[in-house]
Parts: structure tokens; sequence; C-alpha cells
């Protein structure tokens, strides 16, 4: 009996850190959706200016890469997620 109270403690403590840990996974993920906004604005701003053909279509297609790196960076935090909470996203 004394061994089964044990055990539970253990696993209380483990599932505590998964779920702070987990918190902690969607914060950055938010992080990471708050950087995609500010770079699609800079992005948006960019396309509007009055940079030259040549310069404009490069400096946005730096932007463009850099909000596909941090979409990639959303993804794999939410793998992280996923896998430690064992909670997937629905389907439907």
């Amino acid at each position: 009996n004394c061994c089964k109270v044990k055990k539970l403690k253990i696993w209380g403590v483990i599932m505590k850190d998964i779920y702070e840990i987990s918190a902690i996974i969607q914060e950055n993920n938010k992080d990471e959706a708050e950087a995609i906004a500010g770079y699609s604005r800079l992005l948006d701003k960019v396309l509007l200016s009055d940079l030259e053909g040549k310069e404009k279509a490069e400096v946005s297609l730096n932007i463009r890469e850099i909000i596909a790196d941090e979409l990639n960076h959303q993804e794999r935090l939410q793998k992280l997620y996923s896998m430690l909470t064992m909670i997937e996203p629905n389907k439907d």
C-alpha cells in the first residue's frame, strides 16, 4: 500500500511537469503567431512602398522566408505539445 502511494506521487509530479512544459510551449507558439503578424504587417508595408521592383521583390521574398520559418516553428511546437500531452488536433 505504501508503494502505491509513492508511485502515484511520482506520477503526479511527472504529469504536473508535462502540463507546465506544455503551457510554456503554447506561450512560445503564441509568440510565434505575434511574430508572424508583425512580419505580415512589414510585408504589407514593403509591398505598398515606393521601393524599386528588384529591391521590393528581394525584400518581400526574404520576409516571406522569415514568415515560413516562423510557421515551421509553430508546427514543431505543436508536435511537441501533442507528443507530451497526447492531445492531437481534431481532423474535422
